[in-house]
């Protein structure tokens, strides 16, 4: 698993949620069970701009350096735990996720895992040293004497 696959599919997932919060925040919220009031939603068309903008930038993300990308799943990993404790909070002591609140979990938590799994985990990858070109190898001289009988 490398930096940019898993760049790629966060964006992925923070565009499409991000878009249907700002597209269908009744929809969205309805799926959760919360309430639904003028302020909710605009706070929710807000957050989906935010996740919207959050995906397109983790996408431009993708042609950066090693060390730099290092810094983001950095970010993403503290960001993703984040997530995941906030969800929990939501869904126990708030209330605010009164329904369907495990599909938050599930996706905060496997993004969790997997960017934990990348920075202190996974074997480090070894530039292979560039070598030289091989030579092809002489063909030897057609001898003058090779069909002689004896």
């Amino acid at each position: 698993m490398s930096y940019r696959l898993m760049f790629m599919v966060n964006a992925v997932v923070l565009a499409a949620f991000g878009v249907l919060f700002m597209v269908m925040p009744e929809f969205v919220l309805a799926q959760f069970k919360s309430e639904v009031y003028m302020a909710t939603l605009y706070a929710a068309r807000f957050m989906g701009g935010a996740l919207l903008l959050s995906g397109l930038l983790l996408w431009f993300l993708l042609d950066i350096p090693a060390k730099k990308q290092k810094l983001i799943a950095t970010l993403m990993l503290a960001c993703s735990i984040g997530g995941f404790v906030m969800s929990l909070l939501g869904m126990t002591t708030i209330g605010v996720l009164r329904a369907n609140g495990w599909v938050l979990l599930i996706v905060f938590g496997v993004f969790a895992l997997i960017y934990a799994y990348i920075l202190f985990l996974q074997p480090k990858q070894v530039e292979a040293k560039p070598r030289a070109p091989r030579k092809p190898k002489a063909a030897p001289a057609p001898s003058a004497n090779n069909s002689q009988p004896e």
